[in-house]
């Protein structure tokens, strides 16, 4: 497992051993792939393919370009990432978080490390209101929790002990 800058200094992603990109990266080639959609969609039962299919391409493209917008303008990643449970509204560091654009299907996780940085540790398709309730997603609440389990075993507690880890991943 190891961290990868998506647009530093603010926003990381985990790439896992046993995958080929990192998590944002793999994700995102999956949700703008239509062959990768239509075959969700069919296995998920979605009785209209094709607009399940072009709301998930424009879902992707709207996460694409805000995450683009609010780096480049240099905003908080707050803006977009949200506790993932509400209890973890006032933790200041390693809480579990959230993308959240208002009517789209699709999450971004993340392990928010310090004040605007975070690190994604997977994402979804919103299937289902709670996590538990749809195998992909209760997969990534896993996926979160033992990313924030890595994190403090390597005593991530804020950005400077992050990035310390980065650092050492890198030598």
């Amino acid at each position: 497992m190891k961290i990868v800058d998506i647009f530093a200094p603010a926003l990381f992603s985990f790439h896992y051993d046993e995958e080929v990109d990192n998590e944002y990266d793999r994700l995102m080639d999956n949700w703008t792939d239509v062959s990768y959609l239509r075959k969700y969609a069919i296995s998920n039962a979605i009785t209209d393919v094709t607009k399940f299919v072009n709301d998930r391409l424009r879902d992707a493209e709207e996460i694409q370009d805000l995450l683009d917008e609010i780096t480049t303008n240099q905003q908080p990643l707050e803006y977009y990432f949200r506790p993932l449970f509400d209890n973890e509204g006032g933790i200041k560091t390693l809480s579990l978080q959230k993308g959240k654009i208002k009517k789209n299907g699709i999450r971004l996780y993340a392990v928010k490390i310090d004040e605007n940085c975070f690190v994604i540790t997977g994402g979804a398709i919103k299937m289902s209101q709670a996590m538990q309730d749809h195998a992909d997603s209760n997969n990534e609440l896993t996926k979160i929790k033992n990313a924030k389990d890595y994190l403090q075993e390597n005593s991530v507690v804020d950005e400077d002990s992050f990035y310390e880890l980065i650092n050492e991943q890198n030598e």
